[in-house]
């Protein structure tokens, strides 16, 4: 929907600018990852966060509940 690509821009640009100002590496993370072992998530603005990089490589596809 345009609701949800609005929402998706708005993401997207967080993480932009928090690694502007932070100089540190931040991602769009889906919560529930797209393709895990034990759950598979939909790629929707409310399975979506900003966090940092190493934190998303660490968690990978896994679900941190």
């Amino acid at each position: 929907t345009e609701e949800d690509m609005f929402l998706f821009e708005e993401i997207y640009h967080l993480a932009k600018i928090r690694r502007e100002v932070t100089g540190l590496e931040w991602h769009v993370d889906h919560i529930i990852p797209l393709k895990g072992r034990l759950v598979c998530g939909l790629h929707t603005p409310d399975n979506l966060q900003v966090i940092l990089g190493n934190l998303n490589r660490k968690k990978s596809n896994a679900w941190q509940v």
